[in-house]
């Protein structure tokens, strides 16, 4: 939302206050009720809020890249680092298993970003912003992670090519077929939330739409876990679909203004999120190899939600650093590339190399191939393919023959 849209809004708002004024003194008429109050944000403002996100999300990314170093389950540990984790990391294991639920922070984050990109747009625009911000990094990631597994001696062994083939679709969750790197995972829910989401968008991104779709969306993930019907489950996604939605809903705060309907969406979906994180069988958590302090799950994901909603309000204005904005630009290809590279350096000089000195120098090195990838190789091909796409026609009508 540009500062120009701001002052057209608000411009209107007020003309139409006089007009309904002028009505007013003529003939008494019931008022309807106002609509949500438009906050003007400066261009300044919401380069600041997206710097804390841009950080934020670098951060849950750091966090992923530390629990599966540091913080990963006991069986996962001794295949990487060749012994037992108790001798590896006996006393930091602990608390980096937390990083796991960096996964969550991206939900969150990921809700509150992609309605903020798609306000304002067609369903055109946002299909190409969306294709062209995950299949470049996603396909890059994966003809880097096929050399590593094929062609390396590799802790995630040799699998067959079909999944190769089914994951460059992103479609290898609903195919039934396993991700050739685990952190993929992640995507099919990004992806739900992307298709769904679409439908708003094609209707027109409006206060009230994206208030029904938060609802709508969480009544589903409340009847989808006991109507055992795979395929809702498959779309509507429960486990994940509170982050998404608080997401949302932050967001609407941040564009509007707070109110009672939206803190109760954002009640609503804090509750949802510790019951699926809490519960025993079927949440987020498996308790037969991760079985931490409840406590600290809930006050970990209590923070998350504290974080967005101090963003949401405009308690970061004053985060300015630009390096923000380019550590939130690494952090995808960070997310996709540290599993299958990291692991693989683990698996060979985890016996040879300190383990803390090994973590440190691997992490760094991740991060600079990250920004090397983002810079030289990803945003090219995304500009290339947005070029292309921007200029393709969308109308499914077959080309003109030639003569």
């Amino acid at each position: 939302m540009t500062q120009a849209d701001d002052r057209r809004g608000l411009a209107g708002v007020a003309t139409r206050q006089g007009l309904e004024g002028a009505v007013a003194e003529e003939a008494p008429l019931p008022q309807p009720a106002p609509a949500p109050r438009v906050i003007p944000v400066g261009r300044g403002a919401r380069e600041d809020r997206l710097a804390a996100l841009d950080g934020l999300r670098f951060l849950a990314a750091l966090s992923v890249v530390l629990f599966h170093f540091v913080g990963q389950t006991p069986g996962a540990m001794v295949v990487v680092w060749g012994r037992p984790y108790q001798s590896t990391f006996p006393e930091a294991h602990a608390y980096f298993a937390f990083g796991r639920l960096g996964v969550d922070l991206f939900f969150l984050i990921s809700g509150f970003v992609i309605c903020m990109s798609a306000w304002g747009r067609t369903p055109r625009d946002f299909f190409i912003s969306r294709v062209t911000r995950l299949y470049p990094m996603y396909w890059i990631a994966i003809v880097v992670s096929a050399c590593v597994i094929y062609f390396a001696d590799t802790p995630f062994g040799h699998p067959n090519p079909r999944v190769l083939f089914a994951n460059f679709t992103m479609l290898q969750t609903p195919l039934g077929v396993s991700n050739l790197d685990p952190v993929y995972w992640t995507l099919w829910p990004e992806l739900c939330f992307y298709l769904t989401f679409a439908v708003v968008v094609w209707k027109g991104l409006t206060h009230q739409r994206v208030v029904i779709f938060c609802g709508l969306w969480t009544v589903a993930a409340v009847l989808a876990p006991s109507a055992h019907i795979p395929l809702l489950s498959l779309i509507v996604n429960p486990t994940s679909a509170p982050y998404f939605i608080a997401g949302m809903a932050f967001y609407l705060m941040h564009r509007y203004r707070p109110t009672p309907l939206l803190w109760g969406i954002v009640a609503m979906s804090w509750l949802l999120a510790l019951h699926f994180l809490l519960a025993p069988h079927g949440g987020r958590v498996n308790w037969a190899t991760w079985a931490p302090w409840r406590g600290w799950l809930i006050l970990v994901t209590t923070v998350f939600f504290l974080v967005m909603g101090a963003i949401a309000l405009g308690g970061t204005r004053r985060i300015r650093w630009r390096g923000l904005t380019v550590a939130g630009a690494m952090t995808f290809p960070l997310y996709l590339l540290h599993d299958t590279i990291g692991m693989t350096v683990a698996h060979h000089y985890g016996d040879r190399i300190g383990p803390l000195a090994l973590v440190v120098a691997t992490v760094t090195a991740l991060i600079v191939l990250s920004y090397v990838v983002h810079r030289f190789v990803e945003r090219p091909i995304a500009l290339a393919m947005r070029r292309s796409l921007n200029t393709a026609a969308f109308d499914m009508q077959p080309p003109t023959s030639r003569s």
